[in-house]
């Protein structure tokens, strides 16, 4: 599942997790980003932490209770109990929240909000479209690629802001009295690799958009093959009714009377026309 959040400034693309997953992670959205990862699928380590710090905690608790040690003994048990249940939980609550954060991108630039909405667009409209094919359409349900071709769209629309946003930064130094040294040196050659890497992140965005809006338009078009198909057989089928009518209805009457009348008119008032001019 795909969610966009477009705000005021930032939109936010967030990929469907775990309901503590969406939860955390959206009160994470507040907090400073965490530099671990990724946390996405997750960590099979986990799992044995969270199950050795408990195995601890609860032993502590049982040679509590069953030797019987001295006042002080008891209390660093304590203590080291609680440190263990303390550590569990806050694993349990930092691994789901910093999941979140992995499961969402952030496109800080209107021209990637636009090129990423106009793709979710092209994927609703494949989506909509995609039962009309039936048999031809392979796999059944496309969503799941489509999310996937979302989500690294905009995963690369995120990246690509974020070397904008360094390109404009280095421009800046380049700009600025930093001398012609090492320094300068420095500021152009990652000038000049960032230029580069954006022009591949660059052609990167427009294949997978470009991918994504002609299935869109193969889809509707099938679609309207389909509808131009059915309207040209009701056409057919009107046209085989009307002609069908045509044959079956009683004869009408003969054409002669009114050719006879027409002609005795127009005799009749070119004689009139004829005396009258001649007595004028």
């Amino acid at each position: 599942m795909i969610d966009y959040l477009r705000g005021h400034r930032v939109a936010i693309v967030r990929r469907g997790g775990t309901a503590i997953e969406r939860a955390l992670g959206t009160v994470g959205d507040e907090t400073a980003r965490g530099k671990g990862g990724p946390f996405w699928p997750a960590d099979g380590w986990i799992h044995a932490l969270y199950a050795g710090g408990l195995t601890v905690a609860a032993a502590v608790a049982l040679t509590i209770n069953w030797f019987g040690p001295p006042a002080f003994v008891r209390g660093f048990l304590a203590m080291v109990a609680a440190t263990m249940f303390l550590l569990v939980g806050y694993m349990l609550v930092a691994t789901p929240t910093r999941r979140g954060r992995a499961l969402r991108r952030y496109l800080t630039d209107p021209r990637d909000q636009t090129v990423f909405e106009a793709a979710a667009a092209d994927a609703d409209r494949i989506r909509l479209t995609w039962p009309s094919l039936e048999r031809l359409g392979e796999p059944t349900d496309p969503t799941p690629i489509l999310e996937r071709a979302l989500w690294d769209l905009a995963q690369a629309l995120a990246e690509r802001g974020r070397l904008r946003a360094t390109d404009r930064d280095l421009r800046h130094s380049v700009g600025e009295p930093i001398g012609a040294g090492s320094l300068f040196t420095a500021v152009t050659d990652r000038q000049a690799e960032i230029t580069r890497k954006l022009t591949e992140v660059d052609a990167e965005i427009r294949r997978r958009a470009g991918r994504l809006h002609q299935l869109a338009g193969l889809c509707q078009d099938f679609l309207d093959y389909r509808a131009a198909q059915t309207r040209a057989k009701m056409r057919v089928t009107a046209a085989d009714a009307l002609l069908g009518s045509i044959a079956t209805r009683p004869e009408r009457g003969p054409e002669e009377p009114a050719a006879t009348l027409t002609e005795r008119t127009e005799t009749v008032l070119a004689a009139y026309r004829d005396l009258a001019d001649e007595f004028e």
